[in-house]
């Protein structure tokens, strides 16, 4: 990271840009309180994650931009294949149409690719994002809001005691995680994520033992949402008495809808390990050989065959929706449960 202006570093190594950075941050978003972007994605901003916030500062140390990286594993099976999620993407107003986002994107996407299969993020600037190699993909599954009424009631994560806590880390184990293709949490992924005070809880109970449970809720871009869920029993039956409080995002059509979403902005990384979730996802069906960027396009063996396909076209028909026929993808789709997603 050079001494030429304006330079790029990150809030490791220049922590006294902490609060200048949130409040560009929030101020690009318009997230405004009784929300805190240091709460709903404090996996993102928090300190033990600081080497991975970089910033661009001018030459009087001013903040001007700043893109925030989570490394993440997604488990298929007994294997773990990292990602690399990127948020809290953000420059100062002032300084936009200068180029900075481009030097600071650019700069780490490079900085994380050979250590990552992929890239992942949130956005609504499709094009922009497009000329980076990033493809809306994924399937999301919407369901409305039932007119039912319910007497769930809502907690917080951070609210149970530990033997809830532990019961809830296990339903998402045995239930979530196991219905989709999804992220892997450590003990200090739940740690992080009873920092997340604006999302609510909803659990059922049989005696002592916790038996379903929902999120719902988180910051200002998921209000009304039921994003996680988890059941010991039905799961279907769960979901369909959870819609009587929120919409339901769904990653494969487990209830009745006809509103199919894209879930994420995707975009491969490193070869060798892009290539190893590819072949997890098609169980060894596929082998990804080259990714060209320039061209948009993927170059993969399949059935004996070296193939290439648009990167689009590639990646929805691995990930959704229009996923491919001849490979067996659909089990278990990716999906990200928004407590995770940044």
């Amino acid at each position: 990271m050079g001494n030429n202006f304006p330079r790029i570093t990150n809030l490791k190594e220049n922590p006294s840009s902490f609060e200048e950075t949130l409040k560009l941050v929030e101020k690009s978003f318009d997230y405004h309180s009784p929300f805190s972007f240091k709460e709903d994605f404090g996996s993102l901003i928090e300190e033990r994650n600081h080497h991975n916030c970089f910033i661009l500062l001018d030459e009087n140390e001013n903040v001007i931009a700043h893109i925030g990286a989570k490394e993440r594993m997604i488990r298929i099976k007994e294997n773990l294949h990292p990602v690399c999620m990127l948020g809290g993407i953000a420059v100062d107003e002032k300084h936009r149409g200068e180029g900075h986002f481009q030097t600071l994107f650019q700069d780490v996407l490079a900085e994380k690719r050979s250590d990552v299969a992929a890239f992942f993020l949130w956005s609504d600037q499709e094009t922009l994002y497009k000329k980076y190699g990033f493809h809306l993909c994924g399937d999301q599954f919407e369901i409305p809001k039932s007119s039912k009424t319910s007497t769930l009631q809502p907690t917080k994560f951070h609210l149970l005691n530990q033997k809830e806590q532990k019961q809830i880390e296990e339903l998402y184990q045995k239930s979530f995680a196991s219905q989709y293709t999804t992220l892997d949490r450590t003990q200090a992924d739940w740690d992080s994520l009873k920092e997340i005070k604006s999302a609510d809880l909803y659990i059922k109970k049989s005696g002592e033992n916790i038996t379903d449970y929902f999120f719902m809720n988180k910051g200002q871009d998921l209000t009304g949402i039921i994003y996680e869920y988890g059941s010991v029993t039905d799961l279907r039956a769960w979901l369909k008495e959870a819609s009587s409080i929120g919409k339901i995002w769904l990653g494969q059509p487990l209830m009745d809808t006809e509103n199919n979403q894209f879930q994420f902005f995707l975009a491969p990384a490193d070869m060798k390990h892009f290539s190893a979730l590819i072949a997890d996802m098609t169980k060894g069906a596929m082998t990804v050989r080259n990714v060209n960027v320039m061209k948009q396009e993927v170059y993969f063996d399949f059935q004996d065959e070296t193939l290439a396909l648009d990167s689009e076209e590639f990646l929805r028909g691995i990930f959704g929706p229009g996923q491919f026929e001849e490979v067996d993808v659909a089990k278990y789709p990716l999906f990200i449960s928004g407590l995770d997603s940044i």
